[in-house]
């Protein structure tokens, strides 16, 4: 979505501050008595200066979206049922919720590594799109069919703003924001380094390890523990309601099968049965044959766990879904630059800004496979295998 004008978006963030500050916050006072107890002007200031306070704000509207409904509607009034459709404000959900996370984390920085505090400003919301990393050959050739490269080199920044920066293409879910204080504990140098791998970090106890242990980065302890990652409003029927113990439990079940134990690939007797599915096959470009059948097979085996388990968390791929991807984007840029992508040299950063992308596109649990096999193939259309460059 092309962004609007300086002027709009300030106007447009200014509303988002005000609906905020009056209407969501009267709903929020009957849920979270603390809000009662403070002036309605000034109270998102407040809110956004406590993590825990915010973080029960998110939880009271977890718990009673239906309370929110009148202000949930698209610009013709009608309710939306998705956290990336827009709302009446130009914007979606999710990213108010981004808006919300990141201008709350930046405070957090600001007060606890620099000493100071500054007022909300209305402004544009930080983009979705990701940091670009340090990349060579291929995955650089990838990467600019995803994100635009290079950004000037700004004045010094101080401890609070270098954290900021290295962390805010990061910062964009609700769960995070009980994190934001130990996130403050980190260094620049470690959180750019982890990258977009910091959101498999959900639990302040894991948190404080990565502090303690910088050079080797502990595994996750809350990996696929802690549901789904994306923002409040989620099911059509009653958005906004964590889903059900027993819900969550098999949506876990269901990941941990695709996976080997240590969670470092795929686990071929899931995968391999789905090749032989017609379905499958009659979106790849391969013939039906044994011998490709085997060739397809040694695809999968190549795909890393890591890059696999963000796509089909982030996005809530079925492991059909997972493998087409998977199978149309080796056939589009080849087995070198697949192998940097999403093999065992991936960089999560990269897999990321795939994961954005196929938001946009809308991509999700419900999308039929000739939609994931188009839209691979629209993503990748530029690339090039053997090239000099990417898209032209």
């Amino acid at each position: 979505m092309p962004r609007p004008p300086v002027a709009s978006r300030t106007q447009m963030i200014r509303r988002i501050n005000l609906t905020l500050e009056g209407p969501v916050a009267e709903v929020l006072s009957h849920l979270v008595p603390e809000l009662k107890k403070l002036p309605r002007r000034g109270v998102l200031e407040r809110v956004l200066d406590d993590p825990d306070l915010l973080d029960r704000c998110f939880r009271a509207f977890r718990a009673d979206p239906e309370r929110f409904r009148a202000l949930l509607v698209d610009r013709h009034n009608v309710p939306v049922t998705q956290a990336d459709a827009l709302l009446a404000c130009g914007r979606s959900l999710d990213d108010i919720v981004a808006m919300l996370v990141r201008t709350c984390a930046k405070r957090q920085f600001r007060r606890r590594l620099d000493g100071l505090s500054r007022p909300l400003r209305p402004g544009p919301p930080p983009p979705a799109q990701y940091r670009p990393v340090r990349q060579d050959g291929l995955i650089r050739r990838l990467g600019r069919l995803l994100t635009a490269q290079g950004r000037e080199a700004g004045a010094a920044r101080s401890r609070g703003e270098a954290l900021y920066d290295a962390f805010k293409d990061y910062l964009r879910h609700d769960w995070q924001v009980p994190l934001v204080p130990e996130y403050s504990t980190l260094s620049p140098q470690l959180v750019r380094q982890l990258g977009a791998r910091i959101l498999e970090y959900r639990a302040v106890e894991d948190i404080r390890r990565l502090r303690e242990n910088p050079q080797e980065p502990p595994p996750p302890s809350t990996l696929l523990e802690a549901g789904p990652v994306s923002s409040p409003l989620t099911a059509p029927s009653r958005p906004g309601a964590p889903p059900p113990p027993a819900a969550a439990g098999d949506r876990r079940a269901r990941l941990l099968r695709c996976f080997s134990p240590d969670l470092k690939r795929l686990r071929s007797e899931v995968f391999a049965p789905i090749l032989l599915d017609p379905a499958v096959r009659g979106v790849l470009s391969s013939p039906a044959s044994p011998d490709q059948t085997v060739r397809l097979n040694r695809v999968l085996a190549e795909v890393a766990g890591r890059p696999a388990r963000l796509l089909m968390e982030e996005l809530d791929l079925g492991p059909e879904q997972l493998t087409v991807l998977m199978l149309v984007a080796h056939e589009r840029i080849g087995a070198e630059a697949f192998s940097h992508a999403f093999g065992g040299r991936s960089t999560l950063d990269y897999v990321a800004k795939v994961v954005e992308r196929a938001r946009g596109f809308g991509l999700g649990a419900d999308t039929p496979l000739p939609e994931v096999a188009a839209f691979t193939r629209r993503l990748f259309a530029a690339f090039r295998p053997g090239s000099g460059g990417g898209k032209r």
